[in-house]
C-alpha cells in the first residue's frame, strides 16, 4: 500500500508555493493587516492557478470534482497557510462551494459556482446560531457571525430546518465588519430583514459541511505551524548571543523538537483527513475531528514558541511572527472551539463502539 502524497498532487502544491511567493510575500500580508482588506492579486492567482475550482466540476467551471481533486485542494490548502494568505478561501471554497456540491440543486449550482470557481465573487456561510425567522421565503434576523461576510455575493444559513441560500444584492441587507484579532480572516455580523431565500437543502447537511470544511481547514492550519517551524528555526540559526548561534542551545533544540513533534502528529491526522475527504465519507466524522484537534494545537504551538525562540523582537511589529500567532488563534475558533471538537470527538468515538461510553 502506498502512503505517499500522490505525485500530482505534490506538484500542484509546489507550483502554488511557487506563485504565492510572488504573489503574497510576507510584505503583501502586513499590508493586508494593516488595511483590514483580503489580498485581491493573490485571490486573482489562486483562480488563475485553478485552486478554487479544484472540487467544481468542468460543467460549472471548476476543474475538479473526483477524489483526486479534493486531494488536491487538501495540498493547495497547506500551501496557502503556509503562506499565511489572507484570502477568503474558508468562506468561499471550504463552506461555501462545498455545500452547493452537496446540496441537490442545479440551478443554484449554475448561478453561484462558475463564479466561485473563477474566483469573481465569494460566498459564505453563517456559522453561529442566527436568531431568524422565515415568512413566505423570506428571512428576518441577524447572523452574528459570517465569514468575509462584509464583501459575500450570498449566504447560506439554516432556518426552521432548512439550509436557504440569500442571495446579499437585496434592499433589506445590512453588512456590519466586526473587529477581529486577524484582519486576514475577516468576520461580520449581516442583518437581514424580509429578504428572498432559496431552500438549499435539509439542515441536516451542516455537520457533514462542517466536518469537510475541517478537513481542509486543518490542512491550511498545518501549512501555518510548518511555516512557523520554518521561521524559527531560520532565526535560531542567525542569531548569535555569547558567541554562539541560539540553535546550538539545548532549551532552543528541545523547542523546535516539540513543534516537529507536534506537527507531525498534525500531519498524519490531516492528511487522513483528506484522504477521507476524497474517498472514504464513512470515516470523515471521526478523522475530521482528530485533524481538527491536532492541527490546531500544533499552530498554536508552533506560533507561540515561534515567538519565544525569537526572544524580544518576536513581540514587534516589525517582525513577522504575529500574523502567523493571529491566524493561529483565529483559526483556531472560526468553526467552533478546541473544546467543541473534543466533544465531537468523543460522541463518535462513542458511536464507532456501538454506543458504549466506556471510552
Amino acid at each position: 500500500m502506498n502512503f505517499d502524497i500522490p505525485d500530482d498532487c505534490q506538484a500542484i502544491a509546489a507550483e502554488v508555493r511557487r506563485v504565492l511567493a510572488q504573489t503574497c510575500p510576507m510584505d503583501e500580508v502586513r499590508r493586508c493587516l494593516d488595511e483590514a482588506a483580503p489580498s485581491a492579486a493573490t485571490w486573482r492567482a489562486l483562480a488563475d492557478l485553478g485552486v478554487l475550482g479544484s472540487a467544481v466540476p468542468e460543467r460549472w467551471g471548476g476543474s475538479g470534482g473526483s477524489g483526486g481533486s479534493a486531494l488536491a485542494l487538501a495540498a493547495c490548502a497547506a500551501e496557502i497557510g503556509w503562506a499565511c494568505a489572507p484570502v477568503p478561501m474558508l468562506a468561499s471554497v471550504y463552506l461555501a462551494t462545498e455545500a452547493l456540491l452537496m446540496a441537490d440543486d442545479d440551478a443554484l449550482r449554475e448561478r453561484w459556482l462558475p463564479g466561485l470557481a473563477g474566483g469573481d465573487l465569494v460566498g459564505s456561510v453563517a456559522l453561529a446560531p442566527a436568531a431568524l425567522h422565515c415568512r413566505d421565503g423570506r428571512l428576518s434576523g441577524a447572523l452574528p457571525l459570517v465569514p468575509a461576510g462584509a464583501t459575500a455575493a450570498f449566504v447560506i444559513v439554516a432556518c426552521d430546518g432548512v439550509l436557504w441560500c440569500v442571495d446579499l444584492d437585496h434592499v433589506g441587507v445590512v453588512r456590519r465588519p466586526l473587529r477581529v484579532l486577524d484582519p486576514g480572516s475577516p468576520l461580520a455580523q449581516i442583518d437581514l430583514d424580509g429578504v428572498p431565500a432559496l431552500v438549499l437543502g435539509e439542515a441536516a447537511l451542516e455537520d457533514t459541511l462542517h466536518d469537510r470544511a475541517a478537513a481542509l481547514l486543518s490542512m491550511e492550519q498545518l501549512g501555518g505551524a510548518d511555516r512557523a517551524l520554518e521561521m524559527a528555526r531560520a532565526y535560531a540559526l542567525e542569531r548569535r548571543t555569547f558567541g554562539r548561534v541560539v540553535a546550538s542551545y539545548q532549551a532552543i533544540k528541545h523547542k523546535l523538537a516539540d513543534i516537529w513533534v507536534k506537527n507531525e502528529i498534525a500531519r498524519g491526522h490531516a492528511w487522513h483527513a483528506a484522504w477521507a475527504l476524497a474517498w472514504s465519507p464513512p470515516a470523515l466524522p471521526l478523522a475530521a475531528a482528530s485533524a481538527r484537534l491536532a492541527a490546531s494545537a500544533a499552530y498554536s504551538f508552533a506560533a507561540q514558541e515561534n515567538l519565544q525562540v525569537h526572544g524580544g523582537i518576536g513581540f514587534t511589529w516589525e517582525a513577522d511572527c504575529h500574523p502567523l500567532y493571529k491566524r493561529a488563534r483565529s483559526s483556531s475558533l472560526v468553526l467552533g472551539a478546541p473544546a467543541v471538537w473534543q466533544r465531537h470527538l468523543v460522541s463518535r468515538l462513542v458511536s464507532t463502539r456501538g454506543g458504549s461510553d466506556e471510552l
